[in-house]
């Protein structure tokens, strides 16, 4: 590697594993803490100056890029940097799914009207959205199927290698039951009539999307709490499908998933001075970004930010309107659905004080302590988001 970009110190690195992801990794994993990581990031900044900071990985160096203007290079639609091999589109036409993928998580949705929900429950309807969604109704109730890509996820976070080759395996062969029934109507199907694509990259497109809609469960439950405990917000989303979609991005824009987006280099790129050689892993920390201080609204709930034009001029934002990002996209609507589908039947209240409009949002939750008790919605001809 060149010498001529900074090194992080082998404790910098630790601590960017304990706080952002493991460096060098090229799927990133969620369930870290990545607002921690903001004292590092300014610490870093300061002290190389702002430039890209490499960082020691098991897998080799990867580059830390910590400015707006190096974020934008790497997130733009130059060719100098790819996503990873499994997060690489091949332009299925998905939005002819869509109708179908909405009416799936609006049925599954209606199950979460009454009683108390926490994240256990909610995750176990979104899960079966995902399984229908992905591989046919064949495969709804195919808990086993989620339960080994949790297990391939974590395997993969320890470095259990031999682990991870075992469940692999079995995983493998449960997806290639579903896409060989090739359901009309699912992804598996769309896959099956579209020429040209081999076995092994459907395989991987498919595992790639059931892990990309699985992970919305979190932030599904997160905005569904913070509609509970925001009644003004809350009366709008009902009325406006584009108000609730607005929800279900600020309710991931706080406690994102998936803390840093990552990027391969393509070809030899420069960087100050020095150049990187292709397949450089590169790490973009966006969710310090989006809790930054600087932002009036950092930790408060505040969806307009995505309907006036606010979100819009932020990189953070932007990033997520490339190439490739049809999955954000499809995610995003089915995700709305499945609120919609809950909101338009009940009224969401909060059990405890966790979350609050009267005093600034935690930087960190903890899914298993949120609840929300569903009532009865009494409706005088006001129309829902998903009769929109």
């Amino acid at each position: 590697m060149p010498r001529g970009l900074p090194r992080a110190t082998v404790l910098e690195s630790l601590r960017l594993a304990a706080t952002i992801v493991p460096p060098g990794v090229p799927h990133l994993m969620p369930g870290r803490d990545p607002l921690r990581s903001r004292a590092l990031l300014a610490e870093l900044e300061t002290r190389y100056g702002g430039r890209p900071v490499l960082v020691r990985g098991l897998r080799g160096p990867a580059l830390l890029v910590i400015s707006k203007r190096d974020a934008l290079r790497v997130l733009s639609e130059s060719d100098e940097y790819a996503q990873g091999v499994g997060q690489r589109p091949f332009g299925l036409p998905t939005d002819v799914l869509r109708p179908t993928f909405i009416d799936i998580a609006r049925e599954e949705a209606g199950e979460l009207t009454s009683g108390v929900v926490d994240h256990d429950r909610l995750n176990a309807r979104w899960q079966r959205v995902a399984r229908r969604c992905v591989y046919g109704d064949g495969a709804a109730d195919d808990v086993e199927l989620t339960r080994l890509l949790a297990d391939l996820t974590r395997a993969g976070r320890w470095r259990a290698r031999r682990r991870q080759d075992l469940l692999s395996g079995r995983y493998d062969a449960r997806i290639l039951d579903h896409l060989h029934r090739a359901e009309p109507g699912s992804l598996a199907g769309l896959i099956a009539e579209t020429p040209g694509v081999a076995r092994s990259r459907g395989l991987m497109q498919a595992a790639f999307w059931l892990m990309g809609l699985g992970v919305m469960s979190a932030g599904l439950m997160q905005t569904l709490a913070l509609l509970a405990a925001h009644p003004a917000q809350r009366k709008s989303a009902r009325r406006d499908a584009d108000y609730l979609r607005a929800c279900l991005r600020e309710g991931l824009r706080l406690w994102p998933p998936v803390p840093a987006l990552s990027r391969v280099t393509a070809t030899r790129t420069d960087w100050y001075g020095t150049t990187l050689p292709a397949g450089t892993t590169v790490l973009v920390p966006i969710a310090a970004h989006q809790r930054s201080p600087r932002l009036p609204y950092a930790n408060t709930f505040a969806p307009e930010i995505w309907l006036d034009g606010t979100a819009a001029n932020e990189w953070w934002a932007r990033s997520f309107k490339g190439p490739g990002c049809d999955g954000v996209h499809l995610s995003l609507a089915v995700g709305t659905a499945f609120l919609a589908g809950i909101v338009r039947a009940a009224r969401p209240k909060p059990v405890g004080r966790l979350l609050s409009p009267h005093r600034p949002l935690p930087h960190t939750l903890n899914l298993a302590r949120l609840r929300v008790t569903m009532r009865p919605l009494r409706i005088h001809g006001a129309p829902s988001p998903a009769q929109s």
